[in-house]
């Protein structure tokens, strides 16, 4: 759905949350400068669905780096998108340092999946990996063996999507009905019926570049009043089922 290449994908992130009251106004906002994605266009509320499993270790190193406020961090997580068969499903790599970030992905094949499911398998040798995918999948594949990551968090969102008109610089998106379930399978990923609704009527907006900071940026913010600030969905969700949700600025605190 998202069109990422396989390789490094270097970008700046910027976070905002907001009331549902300020979409119709921060949309028509960003319709001066932005035209609506390709995938966005004449499906319901201008929106697709984004899925996704995250990857933790059984000390959740991952969730408590992101409140700890660490700089550097490293999650993997399985991709897809709306419903089977309609998307293809990815692995990603996303690295972090500070309001940096740099993703590496790689589409899976049937084959690779079943290796991510059940990494110890005997039989992976007779199941070849992508060349092109190879590096990645094995890192994948280092952190399940030997550092005991598994599916911590299923986390699905409505993503209402605007992207610079001819070019790749920007891209903003709106993130909506966030609902999360815990400790999921793979085969799960496209599962609905138990995911909990997380966040209500509270909308992640968030600005990525990889260039220059987008002029208009400034002037959307002031007329908003809207607060730059984290908000890791991963966190959010995996903390509501841990009791350890954190505390979100913007008068949104233990959801």
């Amino acid at each position: 759905m998202e069109k990422y290449s396989e390789a490094i994908n270097r970008r700046y992130e910027y976070k905002y949350l907001i009331g549902r009251e300020l979409v119709r106004g921060v949309t028509g906002f960003l319709s001066q400068y932005l035209e609506l994605d390709e995938y966005c266009r004449e499906r319901e509320n201008n929106s697709y669905t984004v899925r996704s499993i995250y990857y933790d270790n059984p000390r959740f190193t991952c969730f408590h780096e992101k409140l700890d406020g660490q700089k550097y961090r490293e999650k993997f997580r399985i991709r897809t998108y709306n419903n089977p068969g309609t998307a293809s499903i990815f692995l990603e790599d996303k690295k972090k340092n500070g309001s940096f970030y740099e993703k590496r992905r790689a589409e899976l094949s049937e084959d690779t999946m079943r290796i991510i499911d059940d990494p110890h398998f005997d039989g992976n040798e007779e199941r070849p990996i992508p060349e092109k995918d190879k590096s990645l999948i094995e890192r994948f594949l280092f952190h399940l063996r030997g550092k005991a990551y598994f599916p911590a968090a299923l986390v699905a969102y409505d993503r209402e999507a605007y992207v610079e008109p001819g070019g790749n610089n920007i891209r903003v998106t709106l993130d909506k009905n966030l609902r999360a379930a815990s400790f999921p399978s793979l085969d799960q990923i496209f599962e609905e019926e138990r995911l909990e609704y997380i966040l209500y009527n509270w909308i992640i907006l968030e600005v990525k570049f990889s260039q220059l900071l987008p002029r208009w940026l400034k002037r959307l913010v002031s007329l908003f009043n809207l607060n730059r600030q984290a908000c890791s969905k991963y966190c959010t969700s995996l903390g509501h089922f841990l009791g350890e949700a954190p505390e979100l600025k913007g008068s949104v605190a233990n959801v």
